[in-house]
């Protein structure tokens, strides 16, 4: 059987090992085996990679870049083990190239960065050191169940729940005070102000249209200060987030809804109807989410694709509350039930209207999951990487394959 090597690590909470992992049973369908491998503990990395099945291996699947840079010393010279095998690998980002950019340098076209949204594929094209595919990855449902699977009484006495680490806005403003030069923290002050009276629009794409704006009208040439716009959009896209979530939570604390994460420490939930749990653990949301009520998420400041919030979600059948905008939504039934404005009176009506007809809101789960994945087919995602990966290595042979005609030189030398 052909094998996806998956290189895992430990993330707050084993959410993209959880994620990755999610990938197992889907690849199963696929006649393909998902063999994980710990970046903790790699003795037995080189003895697969040594075997006689490294044949068999189609692609090294990570996140993040993590093992990208793995080397083994031959002839006194190091060289990187993927680049020698021939291995394509492929890296998932989940986030923007602005955080960690190190990790979004692309080596050479064996490896393929594929981003979960739009808006951070496009940004990293706009970047340097690219030396090799970037790409989208499809949706698709994680941690699928069927729908005959589902406890539909205890969803209907489920509670509401959001999952999400906090983060405070306003320790971001005194982070930036003490640390930067005048001119600096005045423009990520006015900069921030402008996103924070505007949080609808305030995406990704649109963080850094106004930072690059913002410096040619000042005549400052920004496209030759690549880390300096990379600074202003990271500081800013995080900004934005913290906003955005501690508004929702703020929000639903009026109502009997379940919060759950870490750094929620800037609120206060004493004599409030919202439940908050200081907990964050894949695997333990896996159980919460199938007997839920219903999700409640915020979008990275992102439109073009929805988050693992969402498809974790409707891979359960259960109805998820999602700012509005996002143009998968406009393809599914109820969106009007299911989108909400940045706006304290729009956000509480859709969150009393889900909590007020129980019944309604896991039938609405039920039929957007349905739409969602005849849209989304399970394995979607998976097929696109595989294709990736066989383009990648027929794009680095090394020979011309058997039996071509003599005058077709492969590889070209240049």
């Amino acid at each position: 059987m052909d094998k996806v090597l998956f290189l895992s690590g430990t993330t707050r909470g084993g959410a993209l090992e959880g994620v990755g992992r999610a990938f197992g049973p889907v690849l199963r369908e696929m006649d393909l085996e998902l063999v994980e491998v710990s970046l903790l503990n790699l003795s037995s990395l080189l003895p697969l990679l040594k075997g006689p099945d490294v044949s068999k291996i189609r692609f090294v699947l990570t996140w993040v870049g993590m093992g990208m840079d793995i080397f083994v010393e031959e002839n006194g010279q190091k060289i990187n083990v993927w680049q020698e095998l021939g291995i394509p690998l492929i890296t998932l980002h989940g986030d923007s190239p602005c955080y960690f950019f190190d990790r979004h340098r692309v080596l050479d076209n064996r490896f393929i960065s594929l981003y979960g949204f739009s808006e951070h594929c496009d940004l990293r094209r706009r970047l340097p050191e690219r030396n090799g595919p970037i790409g989208v990855v499809l949706s698709t449902l994680q941690d699928a169940i069927a729908l005959e699977d589902v406890d539909v009484p205890a969803k209907r006495n489920g509670t509401l729940l959001f999952l999400k680490n906090g983060r405070d806005p306003a320790a971001l403003r005194r982070m930036w005070a003490p640390v930067v030069e005048p001119q600096v923290r005045q423009a990520l002050f006015e900069l921030a102000d402008e996103f924070e009276h505007h949080l609808d629009s305030a995406t990704h794409d649109r963080i850094d249209a106004t930072v690059t704006q913002y410096f040619i009208e000042r005549g400052v040439d920004i496209e030759q200060l690549v880390n300096l716009r990379m600074f202003f959009v990271a500081q800013l896209d995080d900004y934005v987030r913290a906003v955005k979530c501690t508004r929702v939570a703020e929000w639903l604390m009026d109502f009997p809804v379940e919060i759950r994460g870490n750094n929620w420490g800037h609120l206060d939930f004493s004599g409030r109807k919202a439940t908050y749990i200081d907990d964050c653990n894949y695997v333990d949301s896996i159980r919460l989410i199938r007997s839920s009520l219903g999700m409640v998420d915020v979008s990275p400041n992102t439109l073009s694709l929805p988050h693992d919030r969402v498809t974790r979600a409707y891979g359960s059948h259960t109805l998820c509350l999602t700012n509005a905008g996002q143009a998968f939504t406009r393809q599914l039934p109820c969106e009007d039930d299911m989108t909400f404005a940045f706006d304290k009176e729009s956000f509480q009506s859709k969150v009393a209207a889900l909590l007020a007809d129980k019944p309604a809101t896991v039938e609405k789960g039920i039929a957007v999951t349905a739409a969602f994945k005849k849209l989304n087919p399970t394995g979607q995602a998976l097929e696109r990487m595989l294709d990736y990966a066989a383009w990648a290595r027929l794009d680095r042979m090394k020979t011309r394959p058997a039996g071509f005609q003599d005058f077709f030189v492969w590889p070209p030398k240049a």
